[in-house]
């Protein structure tokens, strides 16, 4: 009678804990609909805004019941025992109250991820650990309602708390009638066939996964659909994956290298050239931090300045716009540069101590150059000061070398590192005082959330446009400092490469230059510019010197990304040098190029862009615009490539690291 009676009150009260959690669940991926739903979008869709909910409904029992399992386990345990049970019921309203505080303060916490990273919580959700995490908490602190959302939480998890106790105050007072122990013990069986079909979400042979969130081709349903909670644990499973790596067969490795580069071996070679081989120059390579298209197509040298000093470059060197950054994360976009790889967690992962023969650095030690890298936040960040050096750095030079050569930039340290022009500075300086030829490559950190440019720098106009306004959404407040971050960063390389022209340098320095990625924070959805939003200029400055003696044809709507920037640069630098690449190009090249861009999620070619994810669909590019694209998407001819290109990737790294 007394286990009858607590089980009975045990399984009602924990059927309305797990509908109100629910319910808060369903309330939170309404809100988050509401804001992240481009409503003209929906027109013909409602049954993908139903299955969305449903599905979605789906994932949240599935959590929700998993949160409560141990309340419902431990309650059937002591429900035989009445002053343990007694005792267990106490401590229920104080673990549902830390239960809805967790649904609704990680439920929050998504949502500002996806502003973001225009995603639910992945794999990047774990750069809180791997990068620098007091930057990184200093920047949520400083773009984020942390307090404001800490609070709501809170304030949901105090009423929770209260409710719980007012409601088992009440089931307590519950009188049932008597039952056989048979209809008790059916009743257990089936309750608990229930609660593990809840925590599965399904009562078929495969439980709930995260192919049944992808509901509608429209992305936003996508993304509102699973909770914070499975987004989180699809993250860590990823995050794990990164960490292994599977052996690969040669004979793998060398069918898709003739799939995708239409050739068995990644190695190519760079022409003859007597001018070189004589003059070797230096070479600079600069990564912009948040430098994206997204951001310059704005640009107005009149009411919104984004270039400063660097507008000279852009309009007598060579830019090319119609470029995609490698992926959308600083880390992520270095070591597919660098070292070809698709796994941004290599530089401190089981493989950190393996030599890479794809470096792209490693053309340069042959031919006799000083490697070195200049951070201008801390080299630990990522282990890069010890990794680098294994795959063919001579130095690695960080935010305290920039200090101490340079002691005034420990004034205007911010965040992430110093600011731009002195890691510029001292790139100069390197230039200034080597004996031998330079390949330096550059990591800039100013244009980076909390944007904020020196208090001394005098910014030229910047205005925010509605566009601007618009696809900030919640973070429209930053608009201007973003801004004014982006003229200072780009100036700052645009007074280096000045003084390098006018300096006995101008005439043996090849400097390019190109953002990391995207302007984050700004959304990704708008079909329009959907050839533009992964989008990063790459601007290269070759001395007269060298084009005099290179052949070269320049065509400022060709179409690239990171995998060209070192060939393009070893063809104005290296002579009769070998080199391995993934099928990047010259893209000043006389014989032409395959015009395809490559970022992790997006592929550019000469018809349009496409999403990897959903590459039957190609946005074609606008006839009156480089950059912009027509917003109705049309069949592509072509959707394989992007997604075999990753694969390519991921084979010839595994092949590298795990020798059969």
């Amino acid at each position: 009678m007394i286990f009858s009676n607590n089980y009975r009150s045990l399984s009602r009260a924990t059927l309305i804990h797990i509908l109100s959690g629910v319910l808060l669940l369903f309330i939170a991926r309404a809100l988050f609909f509401i804001q992240v739903v481009d409503f003209s979008q929906l027109s013909g869709l409602s049954a993908d805004v139903w299955r969305a909910y449903f599905v979605g409904a789906r994932f949240d029992l599935k959590i929700v019941a998993i949160a409560f399992a141990p309340i419902f386990l431990f309650g059937l345990f002591t429900a035989s025992f009445a002053k343990i049970f007694i005792r267990f019921v106490r401590i229920i309203p104080a673990y549902s109250g830390v239960i809805f505080f967790l649904l609704a303060g990680v439920s929050i916490a998504n949502y500002y991820y996806y502003v973001t990273y225009g995603s639910y919580f992945d794999v990047f959700v774990f750069g809180l650990v791997d990068d620098d995490t007091q930057a990184v908490l200093s920047n949520a602190w400083a773009d984020f309602p942390i307090l404001r959302s800490f609070f709501t939480a809170l304030c949901i998890g105090i009423g929770a708390y209260y409710s719980s106790r007012y409601l088992l105050k009440v089931t307590s007072k519950w009188q049932f009638n008597s039952r056989h122990w048979a209809i008790t013990t059916v009743s257990v069986i089936v309750a608990i066939a229930v609660y593990v079909v809840a925590a599965r979400g399904s009562v078929g042979s495969l439980p709930l996964k995260r192919y049944h969130a992808n509901v509608s081709q429209y992305k936003a349903l996508n993304i509102v659909t699973p909770n914070a909670f499975m987004a989180l644990d699809w993250a860590k499973s990823d995050y794990k994956k990164q960490s292994k790596f599977e052996p690969i067969s040669a004979e793998a490795v060398e069918a898709q290298m003739v799939k995708v580069l239409g050739q068995p071996t990644p190695v190519y070679q760079t022409p003859k050239n007597d001018y070189l081989a004589e003059n070797p120059p230096h070479v600079v390579m600069a990564l912009m931090e948040g430098m994206g298209n997204n951001i310059l197509i704005e640009d107005d040298k009149e009411t919104n300045d984004l270039l400063g000093s660097l507008r000279e470059g852009f309009e007598h060197d060579f830019v090319f716009k119609r470029f995609l950054a490698g992926t959308s994360a600083t880390i992520d976009s270095i070591v597919m540069m660098l070292f070809h790889s698709d796994i941004p967690t290599i530089s401190h992962s089981s493989a950190q101590k393996t030599l890479l023969p794809s470096s792209a650095v490693l053309p340069y030690k042959e031919a006799g150059y000083d490697v070195v890298f200049i951070y201008g936040g801390n080299s630990m960040w990522r282990n890069l000061s010890n990794y680098l050096p294994r795959q063919g750095f001579d130095k690695v030079y960080d935010e305290n070398s920039i200090k101490k050569a340079f002691p005034e930039a420990e004034e205007d340290a911010d965040t992430w590192g110093v600011p731009d022009e002195f890691t510029f500075k001292f790139a100069r300086k390197l230039l200034d005082e080597s004996s031998k030829p330079l390949m330096i490559y550059i990591m800039t950190v100013t244009n980076h959330s909390p944007f904020r440019a020196p208090d001394y720098y005098q910014a030229q106009p910047v205005q925010v446009s509605e566009r601007l306004n618009t696809l900030l959404g919640p973070m429209q407040d930053q608009g201007e400092d973003l801004l004014k971050a982006y003229q200072y960063s780009s100036d700052s390389l645009g007074s280096f490469v000045k003084e390098i022209k006018d300096s006995m340098l101008g005439d043996k320095t090849v400097i390019a230059a190109s953002g990391d990625h995207r302007m984050r924070y700004l959304t990704t959805d708008r079909k329009d510019e959907f050839g533009l939003t992964f989008g990063v200029p790459f601007y290269m400055y070759v001395p007269g010197s060298i084009l005099k003696n290179t052949d070269y044809s320049f065509d400022p709507t060709r179409i690239g990304s990171h995998r060209d920037i070192f060939p393009t640069l070893y063809s104005f630098s290296l002579s009769d040098q070998s080199y391995i690449s993934l099928g990047g190009e010259n893209l000043l090249s006389t014989e032409g190029v395959s015009n395809i861009g490559y970022n992790n999620a997006r592929t550019l070619n000469q018809s349009g862009a496409y999403s990897n994810a959903e590459p039957e669909h190609l946005y074609s590019w606008d006839e009156n615009s480089e950059l912009l694209s027509n917003p109705q998407a049309e069949l592509n001819s072509d959707s394989e490539w992007g997604n075999e290109y990753r694969k390519l990737q991921n084979y010839y790294l595994r092949s590298q690291l795990i020798k059969q």
